[in-house]
């Protein structure tokens, strides 16, 4: 694979560790608000109380308060609209109170009150729940925003090699002067001159010679 078409080992990271995140995130948002109802806030009578209550008046919306002994303070609260008749619905918590835990009229006494019950998500959820869900959300934000500003592929342009020096050229022989002819004229007045005057020939040739020497 040539280089420019090799995409960034950062933008792969950065693009792997953000569907991790997101992953992670999905999964864990899922099992915290899919998961069962927390166990209702009492001890183990209450609780149980809780349970047998919520038939009657749902899921999630029943608090039970159990304080005594012998003359046991019983308060039972439900959540929905402001109710002044509740007769109904004493009757039947004054059923199942006698049945599981022996509720006496004559010495117990049992409070029953209807209101709407606080919303949101604090409710369902404890603070560090809700503190892992916004940690996996603003890692997935950074990972998204640091993914959108990576710098753009730049095209690696291959290497040139560097040019070779160009050798001079041998420059050409130098052309010598065509020689020229000889006719051979110096040569026959020579001749002619060393056969008409032959004493005068020679003493012409000692001179040179002697010159020749010094």
């Amino acid at each position: 694979m040539s280089a420019t078409n090799r995409t960034p080992t950062t933008r792969l990271l950065a693009l792997a560790a953000l569907l991790l995140a997101v992953g992670v995130f999905a999964l864990r948002a899922t099992d915290l608000f899919s998961a069962p109802a927390p166990a209702p806030i009492g001890d183990r009578t209450e609780q149980e109380l809780t349970y047998l209550l919520e038939p009657i008046t749902g899921a999630d919306k029943v608090r039970v308060s159990l304080t005594g002994r012998t003359d046991r303070q019983i308060l039972i609260m439900i959540d929905g609209a402001v109710a002044s008749d509740m007769r109904a619905s004493r009757t039947q918590i004054e059923a199942i109170l006698a049945a599981s835990i022996g509720y006496d009229v004559e010495t117990d006494t049992l409070t029953l009150t209807q209101f709407p019950f606080a919303r949101g998500v604090g409710a369902s959820l404890p603070p560090m729940q809700i503190a892992e869900l916004t940690s996996l959300g603003l890692l997935c934000g950074l990972l998204l925003i640091s993914l959108l500003n990576a710098p753009a592929t730049r095209t690696i342009e291959p290497a040139q090699p560097a040019p070779m020096p160009r050798e001079p050229y041998p420059a050409p022989p130098a052309r010598l002067p065509a020689p020229e002819p000889e006719d051979g004229s110096d040569l026959r007045a020579a001749s002619a001159l060393a056969e008409t005057k032959p004493n005068e020939t020679a003493r012409v040739v000692r001179g040179w010679m002697s010159y020749a020497e010094e």
